[in-house]
């Protein structure tokens, strides 16, 4: 993530690599002051990415007082590290590291820049080995918080930059990003987007992480400060003073970020907002939070042919059949972990989840593990599922630790196949944050993060690629699609939404 510098405070020196590790070190920071949401509730920044961590809420950078490292960081990280590396490395690597409610560190994700690779420097055992922090502080007790720090190597020396992210700071709200590979050349891409920011529509935000279309052919689109829908060319907008949504924590003028968009069967529009999930039937908004739902930090929301809305969180899988709420999880069932990616219920109603852990599938009240060591569901973990007209189900399958992560489809017939890029590492490096289907055209759109838009033609196995370096697409972060009745795809990226120009 490219997060420019605006305010330098300098604390203390950076250190050599080659001292001695007796050495007492101190730290140089830099506030970089950029505009994250606040609670971005689990989600990694770096392309690079770590599950071993067990927290299972953390806010950004949060806290009164914030988490602060020892004043020995540096020189445990030094000390930790591989030093056969340290002698050869150069360069930047950003680091966002979760910081529990004790203090007690522990690597997440990296966006790494040096010459070395992350798994030969040893970073990840070198930050968890470091000095319990000072934790950020929440109502008088410790909380989970991430903090982000920018670590350069230059010439022996080794510097520490902190990334502070000021929700206050209400005219950054964007991130644009250097794409980490270069997409297909101008002249051969086949697309043009319309872009819409709050410089040139009514868009209340240009960070986007969420979009959908309704029964009436509405664009809803969510944003990191309220929800905007386009009705017949006409914007409109839902926020705190107009809604049931809350205020944020930090800002009570600001609307909480809105993660995730669903419509269902009855056109009724899911949201998924902070802490809670919020339903609007176009008349009245109803919150779904721990006091009248069994919600507990909804992730994503899936809706079933059936009109069931079916919930993804930290703790299980929640259903919601228009009356009554369920819950699966460890305790009443066999899925292999409450971290849940992604939930699907297919045209012959089996129920399919994945988890950080591990995926099983549900068939009339049988639960099928996948051990099959031929079968990449045994390798990767569920995170979106789609089924095509003729019964083909697409999975998008994710795996930080191995090269098996990306996505594959098991036909009707039961053979399965991988949809595979010219570069075998564009999806083993870069996660997909969602995929989009086109039937009518039979095309395939990626949304993958740190690099832009895919576009996948079927047929010919054709591939081009749309950063913001080779087409008006703003930002490598480009987190959902969606299709709407007139054939056109609109993309929620973190410098505002777009939309495919039909020809």
């Amino acid at each position: 993530m490219n997060t420019p510098a605006t305010n330098q405070m300098p604390i203390g020196s950076g250190v050599s690599r080659h001292k001695k590790k007796d050495t007492m070190y101190r730290i140089l920071y830099l506030w970089i002051l950029i505009f994250i949401p606040t609670l971005l509730l689990g989600q990694n920044l770096y392309p690079e990415k770590f599950n071993t961590c067990v927290f299972d809420r953390f806010c950004l950078d949060c806290g009164n007082p914030k988490a602060e490292p020892p004043t020995t960081f540096l020189q445990d990280l030094v000390r930790n590290m591989d030093s056969n590396s340290l002698k050869k490395v150069n360069g930047l690597i950003e680091i966002q590291i979760l910081i529990d409610s004790v203090g007690k560190p522990c690597l997440i994700s990296v966006n790494n820049k040096t010459n070395i690779k992350t798994t030969k420097l040893k970073l990840q055992e070198a930050v968890n080995n470091t000095s319990n922090w000072k934790p950020a502080i929440d109502g008088n007790k410790g909380t989970n918080t991430s903090v982000s720090l920018l670590i350069s190597f230059e010439k022996e020396n080794i510097k520490a930059k902190r990334i502070s992210f000021d929700p206050k700071d209400r005219t950054n709200g964007r991130s644009t990003g250097t794409p980490v590979i270069k997409g297909s050349g101008h002249n051969k891409l086949s697309e043009t987007w319309t872009v819409y920011t709050q410089q040139n529509s009514d868009l209340p935000w240009d960070m986007t992480r969420a979009v959908a279309i309704d029964s009436d052919n509405s664009i809803w689109i969510g944003t990191d400060n309220g929800i905007v829908s386009i009705e017949n060319g006409k914007w409109k907008i839902f926020n705190a003073q107009n809604s049931n949504i809350e205020t944020t924590k930090y800002d009570k003028n600001a609307t909480e970020g809105i993660r995730d968009i669903e419509v269902d069967r009855n056109n009724n529009k899911w949201f998924v907002a902070g802490w809670d999930v919020y339903k609007y039937d176009n008349k009245t908004w109803t919150i779904y939070d721990s006091i009248n739902s069994p919600i507990n930090w909804a992730r994503t929301i899936f809706v079933d042919k059936s009109n069931n809305v079916w919930f993804t969180s930290w703790d299980g899988i929640v259903k919601y059949d228009g009356t009554k709420w369920s819950v699966m999880n460890t305790k009443n069932s066999e899925i292999p972990s409450n971290k849940t990616l992604g939930v699907f219920v297919d045209s012959k109603n089996r129920l399919w989840i994945g988890t950080f852990e591990g995926n099983i599938m549900i068939e009339n009240e049988k639960t099928t593990k996948f051990t099959d060591k031929d079968s990449p569901l045994s390798k990767a973990y569920i995170s979106q599922m789609v089924e095509d007209k003729q019964g083909n189900l697409w999975f998008d399958l994710y795996n930080s630790k191995g090269s098996d992560e990306g996505i594959y489809i098991l036909r009707a017939n039961g053979i399965w196949e991988r949809i595979k890029y010219t570069n075998p590492d564009m999806f083993i490096k870069n996660s997909i944050n969602y995929f989009l289907l086109d039937e009518e055209k039979n095309v395939l759109w990626i949304a993958l993060n740190g690099i832009g838009i895919l576009r996948y033609e079927l047929e010919n196995k054709k591939w081009e690629v749309y950063t913001n370096q080779n087409s008006n697409v703003p930002s490598v972060y480009v987190m959902k699609l969606a299709k709407d009745k007139d054939g056109a795809i609109w993309a929620a990226t973190f410098a505002g939404v777009i939309k495919l120009n039909i020809k």
